[in-house]
């Protein structure tokens, strides 16, 4: 019997990665792993071409996980093969089975629901199969296995890292917490660790593959906080040079965890949801503002990377309320900020009482919320345009080192500045609704361009005209070292490559990568302030003019000012000219050949077109 195992994900990435389909694979026994394949689709593909990638594998069992975001693809892909195969054995599991599979047996595609944890169930449907049995049972239960017992999908070889890819990691299963919005503890309350000797061997893998990414599926990777800070420790003995993701609560941290965090490349995101206590206790979340920002600062202090989450339209919360929790969340100034409407999820406390509490959702995923008492429709489309000029301005807009030297000029708050912007994108730049919105057409040069055009428009409209340059100037630093910590990395020459060569003159090109920016003032003396604050430089600096080149190495971006010979041969360097051609008499051939050596040497140049 050959099986299929598709993955629908959200969309191409380092974190498109079957881990479902890997861990039902290495659940099975060997005959059937080795008869097993794993498919990978993407929203991109049409039904057709997915449904042709599918019977192309021959399969006679396909089994697809459903989440919120693939259920509607999947039942329609489901349907099609239906009808193109009918002797195909269609298997269904995952969150949407779990919620809601009373639903989804009523569709009529799958022969059985594995309603669970399904490593255990899948592979004794399929053993059961092998031997010609039929089940009767079209809904199958699947328990919980002992953490121990669970193989792993790497070690197995079901899945295989990729070097410089990325790679799930399951450290945990279960959620010890009962959040009224959330599906993680459904069925599993309670944490069930796995073992530590399977991470370690498991990590050891991601680092002899040279993975680029890790992306640990732990709710709350820090509870409790010395299994937090056990794993943390395992990461910087083994590879603290692979950046990880990991999501915590800001309660079980503290010193020792931040401290830890900050010796490893990481990003940490951290479930806020929103700042008012009375809020957050209706849905079983205790909060204290003035805790909550001390925990905060204790990442600041150790140079962490963290982000926020936050949930508009809540039980009782209201448009004004969702502004309160942005303006919180801001002034702690996180890396960024990902903003969701409530999605009342079937399977969850609040889809359960979503009538008691008058909460209007969709029947449908992704089950977004359309009206509370306290939230009508339009208060919804206010706080979605908030949150798109939040994502496009501080997140796409990389603002979080400028945002408050931003806000301290006109003594807005964040949500005042945000909508500011949103107004003007509307009405000013003439965007259409729908494209301000759709945060995912946005790239990062589009959002640097709409913030210039905004910021040159705010500062005007303020008649300070005479800030305008240093808030330029902040805005773009922060975009090119961003664009340059993203892009190729520029290498010292090896000597031997230059043995032979006569660098005055060779023709030269600038090394892909490497960035030439110019600037109002003098770039180093505004990175010299811990603080920018634009009425300060201002006051102490006059506009000079400069040139700053960026570039990487490893994963640390360099920007210096440049000499004026030294900006001249950059800029001068099209792949055709040489160092004689490029200078001109302007300076001695001893003086133009010291710079370009130092250039070449150092990577900044190439010689050839």
């Amino acid at each position: 019997m050959h099986i299929l195992l598709p993955t629908l994900h959200v969309r191409p990435s380092p974190q498109a990665v079957p881990l479902a389909a890997g861990c039902l694979k290495a659940a099975l026994p060997e005959e059937a792993r080795r008869r097993t394949t794993l498919l990978d689709l993407f929203p991109r593909q049409n039904d057709d071409d997915m449904l042709a990638a599918i019977l192309a594998a021959v399969p006679d069992l396909v089994a697809f996980p459903l989440y919120v975001w693939n259920r509607r693809r999947i039942l329609a892909l489901a349907r099609h093969l239906r009808r193109a195969r009918p002797d195909i054995i269609l298997v269904a599991g995952g969150p949407e089975v779990m919620a809601d599979s009373v639903r989804l047996r009523a569709e009529g595609f799958f022969d059985y629901l594995i309603d669970g944890e399904g490593e255990i169930a899948f592979a004794a449907l399929v053993e059961r199969l092998a031997r010609g049995e039929i089940p009767a049972a079209k809904a199958i239960p699947a328990a919980s296995p002992p953490p121990e017992g669970l193989p792993s999908p790497w070690l197995s070889e079901a899945l295989i890292p990729v070097e410089g890819g990325g790679v799930l990691w399951e450290t945990s299963r279960g959620c010890p917490f009962a959040c009224a919005f959330c599906f993680d503890s459904h069925g599993t309350r309670g944490l069930r660790p796995l073992p530590m000797a399977r991470l370690q061997a498991e990590l050891d893998l991601f680092v002899r593959r040279r993975v680029g990414q890790i992306w640990i599926l732990d709710s709350t990777f820090n509870y409790p906080p010395e299994r937090g800070k056990e794993l943390l420790r395992l990461l910087e003995r083994k590879a603290p040079h692979i950046h990880v993701h990991l999501e915590a609560k800001a309660d079980f941290l503290d010193r020792e965890t931040a401290r830890l965090l900050g010796k490893l490349s990481c990003s940490v995101q951290i479930g806020l949801q929103a700042a008012r206590s009375e809020i957050l206790r209706r849905i079983h979340r205790k909060f204290e503002p003035r805790e909550f920002a001390r925990k905060i600062r204790l990442l600041n202090q150790a140079g962490v990377t963290f982000g926020f989450d936050l949930i508009y339209g809540l039980p009782g919360d209201d448009y004004t309320g969702f502004r309160q929790s942005l303006d919180y969340a801001l002034n702690l100034t996180p890396n960024h900020l990902d903003i969701f409407p409530l999605a009342v999820l079937p399977g969850t406390e609040l889809h359960r009482d979503a009538a008691e509490l008058g909460l209007r959702a969709q029947d449908e995923p992704p089950y977004e919320i359309l009206e509370s008492p306290s939230c009508t429709a339009a208060d919804l489309d206010a706080c979605r345009l908030l949150a798109a000029a939040a994502d496009l301005f501080y997140n796409t807009g990389r603002a979080v080192a400028f945002f408050s030297a931003l806000l301290r000029v006109p003594g807005w708050k964040p949500s005042d500045f945000l909508l500011d912007f949103a107004d003007w994108a509307l009405t000013g730049a003439a965007i259409p609704r729908e494209r301000f919105l759709d945060g995912e057409s946005w790239s990062a040069a589009d959002a640097f361009a709409l913030q210039e055009s905004y910021l040159n428009y705010l500062f005007r409209k303020l008649e300070r005209p005479d800030l305008l340059p240093a808030t330029l100037d902040l805005l773009r630093y922060h975009y090119h070292y961003a664009e340059t910590l993203l892009g190729p990395e520029t290498l010292p020459s090896p000597p031997e490559g230059l043995r032979g060569l006569d660098p005055w003159r060779v023709p030269l090109r600038l090394t892909e990568g490497i960035k030439l920016v110019p600037f109002a003032y003098e770039i180093l003396d505004l990175l010299d302030m811990e603080d920018p604050d634009l009425e300060e430089i201002a006051a102490l600096f006059r506009p000079v003019g400069s040139v700053a080149v960026f570039l990487r190495r490893s994963e640390q971006v360099l920007c210096e000012s440049l000499e004026e010979d030294f900006l001249t041969l950059l800029r001068g360097c099209d792949g055709r000219r040489s160092a004689e051609a490029i200078f001109a008499g302007t300076v001695t051939r001893a003086e133009g050949e010291e710079i370009v050596r130092f250039a070449l040497a150092e990577g900044f140049l190439r010689p050839g077109p």
